[in-house]
């Protein structure tokens, strides 16, 4: 069976490793297709100056429909396998290193720190209180919610005691955000608690 003449030219450039522009630039050197044939080029030019494939039908008649692989890979070869990389580090190393991991990470603490805004960086303690109730917090100043870690302004109460959510399920919570009592207190409209 016959292939195209572009698949034969194709076949024969990839077999020998070359590329069609180095293949026509050798056309120049042959007049005719024997000369070029003789030669083993793929390319000739003609009497008019064309370049033209130096290929017979007979070749294309011959010529396997599959090329065979190119005699040298075009592919990089494989990098060795872990061979000669650097030994793990003793017991002793990596303790050193963490030691000094641990220092670095001090220093830059200690850096971050320090300055004008260090007091509002450092984290508030938390003390442990019982639970307060939304009552017992607006009955407290200002300065008694502030020691007590509780939110100061009245929206930040409303959020921390979950007022809004209150006014949907009627049930009162704690600043923990726990059921006080499972008995609704005064029921208002909401999309869970309509009103009658």
């Amino acid at each position: 069976m016959a292939v195209s003449l572009t698949t034969y030219l194709n076949n024969q450039i990839k077999g020998k490793g070359s590329t069609l522009a180095k293949e026509k630039a050798k056309a120049e050197k042959y007049k005719s297709i024997s000369a070029a044939k003789k030669a083993g080029a793929l390319y000739y030019t003609d009497k008019s100056g064309k370049v033209m494939a130096a290929v017979y039908a007979e070749d294309l008649k011959k010529a396997p429909t599959k090329t065979a692989a190119p005699k040298k890979s075009l592919r990089p070869r494989a990098r060795p396998n872990n061979v000669g990389s650097t030994p793990a580090a003793t017991a002793e190393e990596t303790a050193e290193v963490k030691k000094r991991n641990a220092e670095i990470k001090l220093a830059e603490r200690a850096r971050k720190n320090t300055g004008p805004n260090a007091a509002r960086k450092k984290p508030m303690a938390k003390k442990k209180v019982a639970p307060i109730t939304f009552q017992m917090w607006s009955d407290m100043s200002r300065a008694e919610r502030k020691s007590n870690g509780l939110p100061v302004s009245l929206i930040g109460g409303q959020m921390a005691f979950n007022r809004f959510k209150t006014g949907i399920t009627g049930k009162e919570y704690d600043s923990k955000g726990n059921v006080i009592n499972g008995n609704p207190g005064a029921k208002s409209g909401g999309r869970n608690n309509p009103r009658r």
